[in-house]
């Protein structure tokens, strides 16, 4: 059962212990920060009898919507089971911290200030990571020495609680201005296209940390398949981590034209995932291998669909009405808004050049 506790007279309580897991932010840290100027809100979560997984997805549930405060409670106190599922999320969950464990209750709070750090920087720190991933992924089939694919699963785990801060961010954001000119996403279009950006860039996460799986798993076996064979994997590696600099860029930068290109890219590789499916089944005769390759074919495909949809939400929202007057329909000064604007809205789009050289791969 959950239910919104109310809030005690007294007000808040204090955390019992200032225990707090600073994580890297690109060049900055997070902070802990209390909310400010509006009540504390409070959710109160009876697990008496609750299934397995539920309290985990209610506590990410309740990060990601911006509660401050959760108490957990079962009527004849909490499993060690439940205590740990609780533990694990909190381990996970940039500034989320226990500040009561008790044989009855378990005080979860949530101090990260939802308006301190800008989505694109965060963003940008997300592409570094699955671009790090796809590396260590080509690196462990093209050079000799010891892989380092245990290093992905560190990497998405900060890839998933970044995810889970934008989110939450993304969310307050649609219900105050303040934290909306904060994170520099003040369109409520944008919130909605940034929240399935979000997800699409942690699904391609996920993906990656597939791949890494299957590395780790037949690393000795797909090292030895036929050169042209590796070849034509590396080559996906290095095509999916341009594709989404790529991609990431003209979202970056809001250029239509650079998104035109890359989904032509995409279209024009697709193929080449499938011949590439053809391949594995022809050149390798060992099932268990053919099947994990096969696996591999199948995410790097998934992450190609994944960098699609981003580049659609460029496109469509470079005609936006919202867009259009950000950018280019500013009122000049001394010149007053008509008291009755019409009801009807006119977008223009201008397509002035494609780009001629190389897209760089350096930046978002």
């Amino acid at each position: 059962m959950v239910a919104d506790a109310r809030r005690a007279s007294a007000g808040p309580p204090l955390p019992r212990a200032a225990v707090f897991t600073a994580h890297e932010l690109g060049e900055g840290r997070l902070e802990p920060g209390i909310p400010d100027g509006r009540p504390q809100k409070v959710l109160q979560i009876d697990v008496t009898g609750a299934p397995p997984n539920l309290l985990c997805r209610l506590l990410v549930g309740s990060y990601i919507t911006g509660q401050d405060q959760v108490i957990v409670t079962a009527r004849h106190g909490l499993t060690n089971t439940q205590r740990a599922e609780i533990h694990r999320v909190v381990d996970r969950t940039l500034g989320m911290t226990v500040v009561e464990d008790s044989p009855a209750v378990v005080e979860v709070q949530n101090f990260v200030d939802p308006g301190k750090y800008e989505l694109p920087r965060l963003i940008h720190r997300v592409v570094q990571l699955l671009r790090t991933e796809l590396r260590v992924c080509h690196s462990a089939l093209t050079e000799n020495e010891a892989p380092q694919l245990p290093l992905i699963d560190c990497l998405e785990e900060e890839v998933d609680r970044l995810y889970l801060l934008m989110v939450r961010q993304l969310l307050l954001s649609s219900d105050s201005p303040r934290i909306a000119r904060n994170i520099d996403v003040e369109s409520h279009h944008y919130q909605i296209g940034d929240r399935l950006v979000a997800k699409v860039l942690e699904v391609i996460g996920d993906l990656v940390q597939g791949i890494g799986n299957e590395l780790r798993r037949n690393l000795a076996g797909l090292r030895r398949m036929p050169r042209p064979l590796l070849h034509a994997f590396t080559v996906q590696f290095e095509q999916l981590e341009l594709l989404l600099a790529r991609t990431m860029d003209a979202f970056g930068h809001l250029s239509v034209v650079e998104a035109n290109a890359t989904l032509n890219a995409i279209n024009e590789l697709t193929p080449k995932e499938a011949g590439l499916g053809q391949m594995v089944c022809r050149r390798l005769p060992d099932r268990r291998l053919a099947v994990s390759a096969q696996q591999i074919v199948s995410n790097l495909d998934m992450a190609l669909e994944m960098l699609i949809i981003v580049n659609e939400v460029t496109i469509n929202r470079a005609v936006e009405p919202e867009t259009v007057e950000h950018t280019g329909s500013r009122i000049p000064f001394g010149v007053h808004a008509p008291a009755h604007p019409k009801r009807e809205s006119h977008t223009s789009i201008a397509i002035l050049t494609a780009s001629s050289g190389p897209v760089a791969t350096s930046g978002t």
